[in-house]
């Protein structure tokens, strides 16, 4: 499992997470829910490592993995990828893929490999990063980070600002990997995602975990909550 345990972050003077108690288990898909500003992305950043704890532990497999590095956190099988998607626009989509083979040992995930879950990528492998759409950075930011063969896929809005059709693929593409065995953090405004994809929630409000549950836990007047939080998205 990977875990936050008791966790506060601060930016500054301005406390992000308060006490903040969370994990994601083995082949499970987690969504973080909630309003923008909540603590759902600082939540991602302090799993994965790139912010620190003032107060806290995080965890892997029951191992403290607090002070670990970003690069042995990538080793250790966490990878993130931001909302940012941060693709290195010089390079085409084939050579932003081969960046993340470089550090990481061979494993299940091969660029062929996602090629064949992305055939867009495929298509487009030339192609420079600042001539990519919206949605084939998306695939390439997922497709780069399952390079690194994570056992947990951390993702910050992947749908976000994507057209249905996109979003419809993206998707499938979270629910393949998942029945691969990787287990996924997903932090998403459009409910109607995670609802298809999570079997557990995490809600959070104001950087403080106020409830979490199972799929069929969530109540009605929790469902209308959290499907308004982004109005008019279509999967």
């Amino acid at each position: 499992m990977l875990e936050l345990k008791s966790a506060d972050v601060f930016y500054g003077k301005a406390q992000a997470l308060h006490g903040v108690s969370m994990g994601c288990a083995p082949n499970e898909v987690l969504a973080l829910v909630g309003r923008n500003g909540a603590g759902k992305s600082t939540a991602l950043r302090a799993l994965m490592g790139q912010i620190p704890l003032r107060q806290g532990k995080r965890q892997l497999e029951g191992t403290d993995i607090t002070g670990l590095s970003l690069s042995d956190s990538s080793r250790r099988g966490i990878a993130l990828v931001p909302d940012s998607r941060d693709i290195v626009s010089g390079l085409s989509a084939e050579e932003n893929l081969l960046l993340a083979t470089l550090s990481h040992p061979p494993g299940h995930w091969t660029i062929e490999r996602v090629y064949e879950l992305f055939p867009r990528l495929r298509e487009r492998r030339q192609a420079q990063g600042t001539s990519l759409s919206g949605g084939e950075q998306q695939m390439l930011a997922i497709g780069r980070a399952l390079l690194t063969n994570p056992r947990y896929l951390l993702l910050d809005e992947p749908t976000e600002g994507l057209a249905p059709v996109i979003i419809e693929q993206i998707v499938a593409a979270i629910e393949f990997v998942s029945r691969a065995g990787v287990s996924v953090l997903l932090v998403e405004q459009n409910f109607r995602v995670p609802k298809r994809v999570a079997q557990r929630f995490c809600l959070l409000d104001s950087g403080r975990v106020v409830w979490s549950g199972d799929r069929e836990e969530i109540d009605d007047r929790l469902e209308m909550m959290l499907s308004g939080l982004q109005e008019g998205a279509q999967v």
